[in-house]
């Protein structure tokens, strides 16, 4: 289920053989006065088909005057967005708590809109992320594209040399493969490698670090076409620390 959404999601890692061991691990120690890990399945009526999972704890912290009981939620996995919408309904409605906990889910998660009231949500905004282009030409490649893009990128990198200079970007689109390379042709865009960095998995709008004046336009309209391009219609989120 999880290897589902790693296509449709910039930074989702595929899990190697062996990787879905490691959320099973349940020691008393790791459940900071919490229950046992439990879950709770979402099948095909007719099927049978597994179609989401939620895996949580529950810590109970009533006073004795009243219940206040917490879930706490380790991951959530769906096939379709009805599944989604149903798991954390279960989750939110388990009785003898009026609180949920969870950590690391994406900044665009559609649970900010399930609710009834959004007011009553506590979002903490936090790093977990981090991209650094080792070789700018097989990374620009390598990706793909939201928009045609036929430009040349002046690149400054004062710790990889050999990715200091023009590269000249051609994509056809979301199905088409990209292509990079050197160049001696005038450059529509200067930046630096962090920027590209920001940029690459389309969590960070070139359009607003020009803005702060982190790239520079070199041709008008160039900026806006590599904005364009370089978006992405979900927000980039990797789901465990490594």
């Amino acid at each position: 289920m999880y290897a589902a959404g790693v296509p449709l999601r910039p930074a989702m890692m595929e899990r190697r053989p062996g990787w879905e061991r490691l959320p099973l691990l349940d020691g008393p120690g790791m459940r900071q006065g919490a229950s046992p890990l439990q879950v709770v399945l979402a099948e095909d009526a007719q099927s049978g088909r597994p179609l989401g999972y939620a895996r949580y704890r529950v810590k109970n912290e009533s006073t004795g005057q009243s219940a206040a009981g917490v879930v706490v939620v380790r991951d959530v996995e769906a096939l379709s967005p009805q599944v989604y919408a149903r798991l954390w309904s279960y989750l939110l409605e388990i009785d003898l708590t009026d609180t949920v906990q969870v950590r690391n889910r994406p900044v665009d998660d559609p649970l900010l809109h399930l609710v009834s009231d959004t007011r009553r949500l506590s979002p903490t905004l936090g790093d977990a992320l981090y991209v650094r282009l080792v070789d700018v030409g097989a990374a620009l490649r390598l990706r793909r594209y939201a928009a045609p893009l036929d430009m040349v990128l002046e690149v400054t990198d004062g710790f990889c040399p050999w990715n200091t200079g023009r590269w000249k970007l051609r994509a056809g689109g979301p199905d088409e493969d990209a292509a990079c390379a050197p160049t001696a042709e005038a450059a529509d865009l200067a930046l630096t490698v962090r920027e590209l960095g920001s940029a690459y998995l389309g969590g960070v709008t070139l359009a607003s670090l020009g803005a702060a004046g982190r790239v520079t336009e070199l041709r008008e309209g160039a900026l806006g076409e590599a904005s364009r391009a370089f978006a992405s219609q979900v927000a980039p989120w990797l789901p465990h620390g490594f």
